[in-house]
């Protein structure tokens, strides 16, 4: 189960940073958009797999 928190630990400070690295690019907000669909989504990705890998 452990296995899967670091991604989550990489997608939330991405995540928090994500308006710091769209003003370093280019700061139309339309990367911080995409940063946070995708970091929203490795974390509900990992978060589904560790609560299977308990029930199994």
């Amino acid at each position: 189960m452990w296995k899967y928190l670091a991604p989550v630990i990489v997608g939330v400070i991405v995540a928090l940073f994500s308006e710091d690295i769209d003003k370093m690019f280019n700061g139309n907000k339309k990367l911080k958009k995409v940063i946070l669909v995708f970091c929203g989504g490795v974390i509900i990705i990992c978060m589904i797999s560790a609560v299977l890998s308990v029930l199994n």
